[in-house]
């Protein structure tokens, strides 16, 4: 056991220097389980060279991408999920003319921004310019009948929100807006019958579009038909706006209420009418200041000789087969069992990029889906089965897998094991504070472990036989740490007995049972260290 911890010790809460601005790179569209950016490039620079191919079967936001094609690699990324082909290539995206892209905002704003706002406009004007006054949104639900209330704020000026209560006549003109006629396209398409994580059909939601009032329906479809009328980059970084735009306006948010901040469609009895167009701008003005902070990062890495390497994404799945020996390295983020819905989640998006999703090979537990835990193994095995095929000999493979359940991290390391990858690190960042603190909620882990494998022969000497569980391993681990020196504490001893129960379930031949423990167990068993080693004091 300690040849192993030294060798874990190490990389543990590691102090990362890295430039914080850089990070809203990363910030211009919603999306699930993104790593942190500075972490990845290590691990890029760390595992493969210059002029590299780096792979991500499971691309997702696109973190991998950039950060393997701004340090000099080029990358090729796989999802099943159109969404995340949209928001990855958004992200990758670089050589913006950006005069160019501040015209077609000029253009859009002129050709429908005046019909949208005019939707939102109130009686009062601004004490400050004499310009209308607009809502930015409007209280709707039980709680506000016959009493709404929202804010109002001045577009000319830019001024601070303010509170206002509608009048009887600006609450019938609410009513009117109900008759609006949408001649433009919207998605007229009905969701699954069938959700896992379904807190919506109950409500009478069964379209896309009852997702929206009558009046955000109508301002959308202007909007929308607006971005088809531009072409290239600047047409997918507008749409990437807009798709980032239409979960705020719709009826999934209220005053206190994120859309999605509970990883479902969940629809608040008093939600918010918020104004398509002032969020729509302050979306793609996000994209803008997140691209003219990837072209200085850009040109501070060009500046050092690394260039901008080469790449493609794919709108297929990680389960299709990769040409043998192709690949120099492997970064990816597979789903976490049935944390994450991420065909459901994306729903709204790919109805308004018109797209379908195939869930038939989508990696991941849901009953609806009629995918279990045996179902999902067999997924994520296949798409390891894909990457140790592809992977060139002697080169690496980095998982970062966040899951509660310690079954399947033992099946996927059994599975590593047997294809004939080498166990060559794990390592855990806490990245946004104590992962115990922050798992106790709801006793489930959430800091990020990454385990990096290569493609070589597994070293024999590395195999041991010896009768292990959970309490022995936290006991030993404690005890070592007492030894070296190193600060006690639940959390560190938490991240420690993770790392190391992964090169047991690796490299112990007798089996460890795991299937009982998590967060909390590991508390009790915390405690009954502690009262174990004062007793051995007495």
């Amino acid at each position: 056991m300690k040849e192993i911890l030294d060798k874990i010790i190490n990389s543990l809460y590691s102090d990362e220097n890295y430039q914080k601005e850089y990070s809203k790179i990363y910030k211009i569209h919603k999306y699930w389980a993104r790593k942190p950016w500075y972490i990845v490039e290590k691990y890029i620079n760390e595992y493969s060279n210059k002029n590299d191919t780096v792979m991500d079967p499971f691309c997702g936001s696109g973190c991998t991408g950039l950060e393997a094609v701004i340090n000099n690699r080029n990358f090729i990324g796989r999802d099943l999920n159109p969404s995340a082909i949209q928001v990855s290539s958004g992200t990758l995206i670089n050589d913006i003319d950006f005069e160019a892209l501040e015209k077609d905002l000029k253009m859009l704003t002129k050709s429908c921004k005046k019909s949208i706002m005019n939707l939102y406009i109130t009686e009062y004007v601004c004490p400050k310019c004499g310009k209308h006054l607009y809502y930015k949104y409007i209280n709707i639900g039980p709680k506000f009948e016959n009493k709404y209330s929202g804010m109002i704020y001045c577009d000319n000026c830019k001024s601070k929100c303010t509170k206002h209560e509608l009048t009887k006549e600006e609450i019938l003109d609410l009513q009117n807006y109900k008759k609006l006629n949408i001649e433009k396209w919207i998605p007229k398409k009905s969701f699954p019958k069938k959700f896992y994580k379904d807190r919506f059909s109950y409500k009478g939601i069964s379209l896309v579009t009852d997702m929206y009032t009558k009046r955000n329906l109508y301002a959308l479809s202007l909007l929308y038909d607006e971005i088809q009328k531009l072409d290239g980059k600047n047409k997918e970084l507008f749409l990437l706006a807009f798709t980032n735009t239409v979960l705020h306006v719709s009826k999934l948010k209220s005053e206190n209420v994120r859309p999605l901040g509970v990883n479902n469609y969940w629809v608040p009895d008093d939600y918010i009418e918020e104004n398509v167009w002032f969020r729509f701008e302050d979306r793609i003005e996000n994209i803008i200041k997140a691209k003219k902070q990837q072209y200085k990062r850009e040109m501070e890495k060009k500046s050092h000789n690394i260039n901008y390497g080469s790449w493609s994404i794919d709108n297929v799945s990680a389960l299709d087969n990769i040409e043998e020996n192709s690949i120099d390295y492997f970064f990816t983020d597979p789903p976490y069992g049935d944390a994450i819905q991420y065909s459901e989640l994306s729903y709204i998006w790919n109805a308004w990029l018109d797209k379908s999703y195939n869930t038939k090979e989508e990696v991941i537990i849901n009953p609806v889906q009629n995918k279990g835990e045996q179902e999902f193994n067999e997924l994520l095995s296949k798409s390891l089965e894909n990457i140790y095929s592809a992977l060139k000999p002697n080169k690496y493979f980095t998982l970062c897998f966040q899951n509660k359940n310690s079954e399947i991290w033992k099946a996927v390391i059994s599975k590593c094991r047997d294809l004939g990858f080498s166990l060559v690190d794990t390592s855990i960042y806490d990245t946004y504070g104590s992962p115990f603190n922050k798992s106790w909620a709801n006793f489930s882990p959430k800091s990020d472990i990454y385990v990096t494998f290569q493609k070589s022969d597994i070293p024999k000497d590395n195999f041991y036989s010896k009768k292990e569980t959970i309490e022995d391993i936290i006991y030993e681990i404690s005890s070592y740490m007492k030894d070296n020196n190193i600060s006690e504490n639940n959390n560190r001893l938490y991240d420690l007995t993770i790392s190391y129960l992964l090169w047991a379930l690796y490299y112990n031949k007798q089996d460890i049972e795991v299937k009982k423990f998590d967060i909390k167990s590991f508390s009790e068993m915390a405690k009954n260290n502690v009262c174990q080693q004062q007793l051995q004091l007495l």
